[in-house]
């Protein structure tokens, strides 16, 4: 009985990859040759390896300089901080805000405009859409660094960072050499889980695609997302065809990846032992400044999507609209608050079910690392598919089973994409826990449920909340889950900006967008209230 909750768990997160996989299997052989005669199907492809490759190396070098220059301790807890919001915030209305900051015509220039750049139209240069993908690689840079950073420093826990600092610094290492040769090695190694998901997103994206990817060609995701949405039927053998190619692009990336990172690991080696300490100490300094850059444009785009939604008439080169016009969001007002509500009520369920799931088997594997370690990597499965490789044979089962369209069968969809997080959070909170406790509590008389919900649970509340809290900003953010699963007729905030970012309507997109990306920050505060609140006389309880 105790390995229920853990099969239960994995069924939950892997049946649907697996019917969807199964789904694939069979395709006409016409569809494979009307994919081989696509126009700017090479091109497409690259399009899609090149963004990806790029913003992941990008994102991980980020990273790695960000959590080198604030240390350990409370200089990586305030990273979390700040990088938790990010994550939180959508792919596409960051995306959508992205578009609407970056512009030509966006909010970023005209700071500088005419003043210093003595523009006063804007410039007909392609900075965002541009044919070489840096739009992109930028935008996707700013939603992966703070998973990435997240990823870090829970690997912190798993390597003896700051006595090898000290070891390092006493043998006349400068600060940044010293952690990349005694800390990052070890912290790249627990992360390759992740850097793989973050590599298999990069090439896979449409959400941030549909806004900021050049369109002559089109990543191949993009393409794909074209042929499943289109009202030709005989686009969709082609879909599912692309799918799978989707799939073993992803896959030898990935391997390609792996082979770079053993050559790498080499050359960094001799790097290491090559006797060059790098000792100044001013080499910190600027180790922060790409990451400051990202969370500034991140939130930036936040701002633009509010301004864009709210904005009158509001002509280049002026920073701010004429006057404030809500009809953009009057004009959505009948459809915003049902769609909000059905966000809510999916993102809500999909998180109440996540962390349930998760804290029963955590309970099971707390003292199994060898256990806990497999489920996680099953987990992680999902994240590192591109999701129309198996989501469009899930819908074929969906449909088969007359489940498609109803919320339940979107809330199981979105549980995919979301245990994962929640795993990482809950699973090594609840083994980290002191089993002293728990025994202390038996010891007194307490029963083993007595124990759970008087010891184990307040230690996990604030945990528990935290993971309550990525669960629904994962649901909310979810689109291409939403859109196969709810079979067009569950409308989202995500779909809805979408349709809206699709059909060139820029007003609506940022309405939408900018509801999508409050909720998912609401939901953090909200969290990170009710912890303060319900723990404020537990000063033992972690935070």
């Amino acid at each position: 009985m105790a390995a229920v909750p853990v099969a239960l768990l994995l069924l939950v997160a892997l049946v649907p990859v697996l019917a969807g996989l199964a789904g694939l299997v069979v395709l006409d052989a016409g569809a494979w040759r009307d994919l081989a005669t696509t126009p700017g199907l090479v091109q497409s492809l690259w399009l899609s390896a090149w963004t990806g490759t790029v913003a992941t190396l990008l994102a991980l070098a980020i990273a790695h300089l960000s959590l080198a220059a604030v240390g350990v301790g409370r200089g990586g807890r305030r990273l979390r901080a700040v990088a938790l919001p990010l994550l939180a915030m959508p792919h596409l209305a960051i995306g959508i805000g992205l578009t609407l900051l970056l512009a030509p015509s966006g909010l970023l220039l005209r700071l500088f405009s005419p003043w210093a750049t003595g523009l006063d139209q804007p410039p007909d240069v392609a900075t965002v859409q541009d044919p070489a993908g840096l739009a992109l690689i930028l935008g996707l840079a700013v939603k992966e660094v703070p998973f990435l950073l997240l990823a870090l420093t829970a690997g912190l826990g798993q390597v003896p960072a700051a006595p090898l600092l000290r070891q390092a610094r006493t043998l006349g290492y400068g600060p940044l050499k010293a952690w990349l040769v005694a800390v990052a090695p070890l912290l790249q190694r627990q992360i390759r889980l992740p850097l793989a998901a973050v590599l298999v997103y990069g090439v896979t994206n449409v959400e941030m695609a549909l806004s900021l990817a050049p369109r002559t060609p089109p990543p191949f995701a993009l393409l794909v997302w074209q042929w499943f949405s289109s009202a030709n039927l005989a686009d969709r053998g082609m879909a599912f065809a692309g799918a799978i190619m989707l799939g073993v692009l992803a896959a030898v990336l990935i391997g390609a990846l792996s082979l770079a990172g053993r050559i790498t690991g080499w050359l960094w080696l001799r790097w290491a032992t090559s006797g060059r300490r790098a000792a100044a100490r001013g080499q910190l300094r600027w180790a922060l400044t790409p990451w400051v850059v990202l969370a500034g444009l991140g939130f930036g785009a936040l701002l633009v999507l509010l301004l864009r939604s709210l904005a009158g008439p509001w002509r280049f080169p002026a920073v701010l609209p004429e006057f404030v016009d809500t009809s953009a969001w009057s004009g959505a007002a009948t459809d915003l608050l049902p769609v909000t509500l059905t966000t809510l009520a999916l993102a809500v369920s999909a998180a109440l079910v996540a962390v349930a799931l998760v804290l029963a088997a955590a309970e099971v594997l707390h003292a199994r690392p060898a256990g806990r370690r497999l489920v996680g990597g099953l987990l992680f499965v999902p994240l590192l598919l591109p999701q129309m490789a198996f989501l469009f044979g899930l819908q074929v089962l969906l449909v088969r089973t007359d489940l498609d369209g109803r919320p339940a069968a979107v809330v199981w969809s979105h549980l995919v994409f979301a245990l994962p997080y929640v795993w990482g959070l809950l699973a090594e909170a609840r083994a980290s826990l002191d089993p002293r406790l728990a025994q202390a509590a038996r010891l007194l008389g307490a029963g083993p449920l007595r124990t759970w919900i008087t010891v184990t649970a307040p230690l996990l509340l604030r945990s528990a909340l935290l993971a309550l809290a990525l669960a629904f900003a994962v649901s909310v953010a979810v689109y291409l889950p939403t859109l196969f699963a709810g079979a067009g007729r569950l409308a989202t905030l995500a779909t809805r900006a979408a349709a809206a970012m699709a059909a060139g309507d820029i007003r609506y997109a940022a309405a939408y967008g900018a509801a999508q990306a409050l909720l998912p920050l609401l939901a953090f505060a909200l969290a990170g209230i009710a912890g303060h609140w319900l723990l404020r006389h537990r000063r033992g309880v972690p935070g």
